[in-house]
């Protein structure tokens, strides 16, 4: 199916101008055409997701980047402030159900997921690393988010043409998210019934998120062979085709 040249247009007007002669009619994100339903729709994505060492400025450090403005100096905005976690619960149960129903209302987080989904995956381990902060860090809540940060890591490392560090990504990934049915060895899931009965446990065991879905994610990058994602110069691509989802 051919391009729409008006689709194309809009795409490489949002490319940094001294960038646009290296987007031709076959370097159009995916993500203009497939980006699945979003959790965030209100929220502008970013003109295109940061690959170290393809020529789109670094977001933050570069002043041509997306998000050199707020990183430097202005006004941070809900997007970048993830919700407090100080007055929860203190068992543990409902503190993982507490911290998953916050989530599931936080913008930055349902940002987050709208950015891993759509081929952002530089830019959702930022958002992830702010939650990842908030929730103290060395929490198991914390954990479990360090845990999507290195699956966002594993997908950049496919855009980066490096297969050592999917695979390497991936492993850090499932030892962090481990302990729930969601990155279970090999990535099957273990539900006897064969069907996706997540209960609200499982839910809360995985932050809001759908077990099944994470458990996708996770199968897909353990399965991932060398493509050559690398050599597009695409201002997006996205190279995990499972999305992660809230659970319903």
């Amino acid at each position: 199916m051919a391009i729409p040249e008006a689709a194309r247009q809009a795409v490489l007007a949002r490319v940094p101008p001294q960038n646009r002669a290296r987007h031709g009619p076959a370097t159009v994100p995916r993500t203009l055409f497939s980006m699945p339903p979003r959790y965030a729709p209100a929220n502008l994505l970013p003109p295109y997701s940061y690959v170290p060492g393809h020529d789109l400025p670094h977001p933050v450090t570069d002043p041509r980047g997306h998000s050199y403005s707020a990183a430097h100096g202005q006004p941070r905005g809900a997007l970048n402030t993830p919700t407090p976690f100080g007055h929860v619960p203190p068992d543990p149960a409902s503190l993982r159900q507490t911290i998953a129903a916050l989530l599931a209302a936080d913008p930055l987080w349902r940002y987050a997921l709208d950015l891993f989904n759509g081929g952002w995956y530089w830019e959702s381990h930022e958002a992830w690393e702010s939650i990842w902060h908030a929730l103290g860090r060395t929490t198991p809540e914390a954990r479990f988010v360090q845990g999507l940060i290195h699956l966002a890591a594993a997908a950049v490392k496919i855009r980066e043409g490096k297969p050592a560090g999917v695979a390497r990504h991936t492993q850090r990934a499932r030892e962090l998210l481990g302990g729930s049915r969601a990155a279970p060895v090999g990535g099957a899931l273990s539900d006897p019934t064969g069907g996706h009965g997540e209960s609200p446990d499982d839910a809360a065991a995985t932050l809001g998120l759908s077990p099944d879905s994470l458990a996708a994610v996770v199968a897909e990058l353990d399965a991932y062979t060398p493509e050559c994602w690398h050599t597009s110069r695409a201002p997006v691509v996205r190279v995990v085709a499972s999305e992660l989802r809230l659970a319903e």
